[in-house]
């Protein structure tokens, strides 16, 4: 797994991935259909891909960076040694909270860190802002933040549903 990611730092050192500049429409529409196919294969690491090639680092840039953070969240996730999924968790759990801080009521932050704290075994005690998170979500999808990008808004009531079955 170390492999693939000094693959995909070398390939965007490389081949010059340009920082994001700015955070269109079009490029959040990108990246949250990157999560909900990550989240849905189980495939973090194609994510982490994806999101240094569009933005590089994503430094400067806590919607992005947000996204980026949550793809290594994802990756960590998916690993058998749990070592490494110390490790990575230890590293981008706190860029995440660094992009929700910048950004505290955004609602696709929120629903990230949301779902990276539904996710985490419990020893790792981070789930401080689940009743926080997933109120904002609810309330941002009742007035149609995600009304432009109807599959997220989808797939962000489907996600709501299960955590009410938990």
């Amino acid at each position: 797994m170390r492999a693939c990611v000094a693959w995909i730092v070398l390939l965007w050192a490389l081949f010059g991935a340009q920082p994001a500049t700015a955070q269109h429409d079009v490029d959040l529409e990108q990246w949250r259909a990157w999560y909900r196919e990550a989240a849905a294969s189980q495939t973090g690491s194609v994510m982490v891909g994806h999101m240094a090639s569009d933005c590089g680092t994503c430094e400067g840039h806590p919607l992005s960076h947000g996204f980026l953070a949550v793809s290594n969240l994802m990756v960590a996730d998916e690993l058998w040694n749990p070592l490494e999924k110390i490790e990575i968790f230890n590293a981008w759990q706190p860029v995440l909270e660094s992009a929700v801080a910048a950004l505290p009521e955004h609602p696709d932050l929120a629903l990230l860190r949301l779902g990276v704290q539904t996710h985490v075994p419990s020893i790792l005690n981070y789930s401080n802002n689940t009743r926080a998170d997933r109120l904002l979500v609810e309330r941002a999808l009742a007035q149609g933040h995600w009304s432009t990008d109807r599959i997220h808004a989808a797939f962000v009531r489907d996600f709501l549903m299960y955590l009410k079955s938990l």
